[in-house]
């Protein structure tokens, strides 16, 4: 099965590129890697717990809230928290890069860097834009979709990423100029939407999203991958930052405002990091749940992720599963007789895990 890119292949790809500064030592460029990579998960950790637990405050005076569907009880809590997350992936970001501009007089590398925050700020506004205007008020899933195409021309403007893309089974493939102008907004476009599809259910989504970027982070810092491991390790700070509030039971629900700006943050780091094959494998899980979707569809079906609450436990909302969460669902009330939200989470985050290890095994 093919590995990444060669460093060698990938130096050379880069030294294409002009240098906003005269060319660093390896020895720096390897003391900033792990400096900026630490100073980003540890700012953007410390600033999403501080920042979600602010948003729980003021969504609770202003009424910011909504019914958890998966407890019996008439609970509710604060939406939109991904805000949180939002502010410390990109407060993480800027402190890799105050540290690689001050300390370290290192620039090159800021240009993909600003472009992958870009993104995902632009994500994230569309992501806030539809919580604001309410669940199932909001844009419909062709507006959702076409909301966010533009979202991929800051990368595409400064020609992100290595156009030849080593994918499992297919071997290297070199698109040229159909790279940025096809596969970037394509990648963009289906991460962000796609991981927007396995949620609503008490810390799942920052789970999922911890394990992915936890993943992306070790590979591009064993490959020397400067910017995509700052932005890993920033986005894995923010993620654990907010999942502090949003693990079972979830005093703050993360919003669209969290699953699109994670999901293109997703996309950017493959992009910028030449992950590309990597993140496709993470996205399994995604891809089963868009079959599941697409079959729900053709049944008339428009699915939600999560179950009916009786009695402690979920039950399926359907006849049929049509979510991962549904077939996690069936799983645990076969084996154990009864399917709790936290189960549920943990199974699916475990499965997650060990696509994790093995994609590690594979481009380590």
């Amino acid at each position: 099965m093919s590995k990444l890119l060669s460093l060698t292949t990938v130096a050379e790809t880069a030294k294409t590129i002009s240098p906003l500064s005269s060319s660093p030592s390896k020895g720096m460029m390897n003391d900033c890697s792990t400096l900026c990579t630490a100073a980003a998960f540890v700012t953007a950790l410390i600033t999403s717990m501080m920042v979600t637990k602010e948003w729980i405050r003021v969504a609770k005076a202003r009424g910011i809230v909504g019914k958890d569907v998966n407890k019996e009880e008439e609970i509710y809590v604060p939406e939109g928290g991904g805000v949180g997350f939002v502010m410390g992936t990109v407060m993480g970001t800027f402190a890799a890069i105050a540290l690689s501009v001050f300390i370290f007089k290192i620039d090159s590398w800021l240009v993909y860097l600003l472009a992958s925050v870009t993104t995902f700020l632009m994500a994230s506004f569309i992501g806030f834009i539809d919580d604001v205007l309410g669940w199932k008020k909001g844009l419909s899933h062709r507006a959702k979709v076409l909301s966010t195409v533009p979202i991929a021309v800051p990368l595409v403007a400064v020609n992100a990423g290595v156009s030849v893309m080593c994918l499992p089974f297919f071997g290297c493939v070199k698109f040229g100029i159909l790279y940025p102008l096809v596969i970037i907004p394509i990648g963009i476009v289906g991460a962000t939407n796609a991981f927007n599809m396995i949620a609503g259910l008490n810390g799942l989504e920052a789970s999922m999203a911890s394990v992915i970027y936890a993943t992306l982070g070790l590979l591009s810092y064993h490959h020397n991958r400067m910017t995509s491991a700052v932005l890993s390790f920033a986005s894995l700070g923010a993620a654990l930052g907010f999942l502090y509030w949003n693990k079972y039971p979830a005093k703050v629900f993360p919003g669209d405002v969290f699953t699109y700006a994670a999901g293109s943050m997703i996309a950017a780091i493959a992009i910028v990091g030449n992950l590309e094959g990597a993140a496709l494998i993470l996205f399994i899980p995604y891809f089963l749940e868009l079959f599941l979707y697409l079959y729900g569809k053709v049944h008339g079906i428009e699915k939600e992720s999560w179950g009916v609450p009786k009695g402690g436990c979920l039950e399926l909302p359907y006849d049929k599963p049509y979510s991962a969460t549904h077939l996690a669902m069936l799983l645990l009330k076969k084996v154990k007789g009864c399917a709790k939200e936290r189960d549920v989470v943990t199974l699916l985050v475990l499965v997650e895990i060990v696509i994790a290890a093995i994609v590690l095994v594979i481009y380590w």
